[in-house]
Formats: C-alpha cells, structure tokens, sequence
C-alpha cells in the first residue's frame, strides 16, 4: 500500500470495507485473502518505477482511480515516458478496481449482483 500512496484508511475507502480489516491484516492479525495479496501486488508493480514526483502526479490525477488525462491542468509537462508510465498506472485500476470476487460491507460480492 506505501508504494501505491495508500493509507489504510484510503485503501479501505477505496474498497468499500471497514477500517479495521486492512488494520488487522497490515498488522498481521488476519490473515491476507490470496486474491487481496495478488492485487495489490500487481498495482504495486506498476507504481514502482514512479519517481516520488510521479506517485504524487498519478494522485492528483486520478491515476489509481482509473483516470487518465494526457495533459493535466496544474502539472507541468509530461514527457512522453512519464506519460506512458502515468497511463500503465491509470489502465491497471481501471482494469482491476476491486480484488476478484471482493466482498463489500454490505455483504456483495463486486461484479455478480449477490
């Protein structure tokens, strides 16, 4: 979660789930769902080669929301390597919002309705 720019209380934000999940698993004191550990792993991948500039650029813009301007107002110029990298950040949470089969606060599953 550090390498994507995530407090525990964002990523519980983001994931629609209680504060005190991604508390207890940070802490070790539950157990990491195989499915969680994978999708962070792959949105943390592609937030690591961002410079610390680069991480708080894909903040502003929305990057870990899915979103993706080319030429974002208030950011200086991207050259086309950071534009790249910026885009590889914003289409992976656009791809994989939410880990498989995740399990909201009301009790749903994303994606199937139940």
């Amino acid at each position: 979660m550090d390498l994507i720019g995530w407090t525990r209380r964002g990523a519980a934000r983001r994931l629609g789930c209680d504060p005190g999940a991604v508390r207890q698993m940070a802490n070790g004191r539950r157990p990491i769902h195989p499915d969680f550990g994978a999708w962070l792993e792959r949105l943390a991948a592609v937030h690591a080669p961002l410079s610390p500039e680069l991480r708080q650029f894909a903040e502003s813009m929305g990057c870990d929301r899915g979103e993706w301007v080319r030429y974002p107002r208030g950011i200086r110029p991207l050259s086309d390597e950071e534009a790249a990298a910026l885009r590889r950040v914003a289409d992976a949470h656009a791809a994989a919002p939410k880990p498989p089969g995740w399990v909201t606060q009301q009790g749903k599953k994303e994606g199937d309705g139940t």
